[in-house]
């Protein structure tokens, strides 16, 4: 006896996400080879997306997209992860007409990521292995200490022009400034007001702590200079390829450049092929 099966099969078919990433929430228009067939709100989660595709368009082949920016690259590591088609664009690649400029909406975005998806016209930024991404952050989060540590010193410099108190000569160098004895000089200095010299005091304290959390950080990434991802840069650095020699030699083989150069490379070796 013949039995009749109502279970729907999209065997072969693409079926096309274009997703509006935001904090909270996403934005999705999904679309198949000729039809929009649905523009929805859901939870920020890859799974989520990928059992609403599943369930409702079995067997079929997915793709999708979102533009590159806050939230990195996780969504895409897990869409690939569950079997999707996945690709991270750049914002400025998404063709836009003139309308959508003047009325920019998040159901119009996704839209326009699904549209340009199914029509073959976006093409995908480099993602960088999870590694690289993590041991990126290490540096990126060194240089964020960095940079909070310079605004001290500023802020050092401008209370004691305000104040009328001149740095003595011998810590004018370079080679003597933001030493040991400068500190121990700017804790020596005497103010008339209570509360100033505790001003003093905390912002000296703030660049002490920022000094000892920059060496922690330094230590770390020396250690990770030597472990077997980057040992023996020098001849990984160049890879064959005569035209990072130049590069190399631009930055140095610190730890940290050698490893921001090594991070840098797929990037590099695209651009120079321009």
């Amino acid at each position: 006896m013949l039995t009749q099966s109502n279970k729907i099969d999209f065997n072969g078919q693409h079926i096309y996400a274009g997703i509006d990433a935001h904090l909270r929430s996403w934005n999705v228009t999904i679309m198949t080879e000729e039809l929009i067939i649905k523009t929805f709100s859901q939870n920020p989660s890859p799974e989520i997306l990928h059992q609403f595709l599943t369930r409702n368009f079995p067997n079929a082949i997915y793709h999708t997209a979102y533009e590159a920016g806050f939230c990195g690259y996780w969504i895409h590591n897990r869409l690939s992860a569950l079997g999707v088609d996945s690709i991270v664009v750049n914002p400025a690649d998404i063709p836009t007409t003139d309308k959508e400029k003047v009325n920019k909406t998040d159901q119009r975005d996704n839209k326009k990521i699904a549209r340009s998806l199914r029509s073959g016209h976006l093409k995908g930024i480099y993602v960088p292995s999870p590694k690289t991404l993590e041991d990126r952050n290490l540096l990126r989060t060194r240089g964020v200490f960095v940079r909070d540590l310079t605004r001290n010193k500023n802020r050092i410099k401008s209370f004691l022009y305000f104040h009328g108190i001149e740095i003595p000569e011998r810590f004018k160098s370079k080679s003597t400034h933001w030493s040991k004895r400068f500190m121990n000089w700017l804790k020596s200095v005497e103010l008339s007001e209570k509360s100033a010299q505790k001003s003093l005091n905390l912002i000296i304290e703030s660049s002490a702590n920022l000094r000892l959390t920059i060496l922690g950080a330094t230590v770390e990434i020396k250690e990770l200079s030597q472990s077997e991802a980057y040992s023996g840069q020098v001849p990984i650095v160049n890879g064959g390829d005569p035209s990072l020699v130049h590069w190399k030699d631009s930055v140095g083989s610190s730890p940290l450049s050698l490893i921001n150069l090594h991070n840098l490379r797929p990037e590099i070796s695209r651009q120079l092929k321009y």
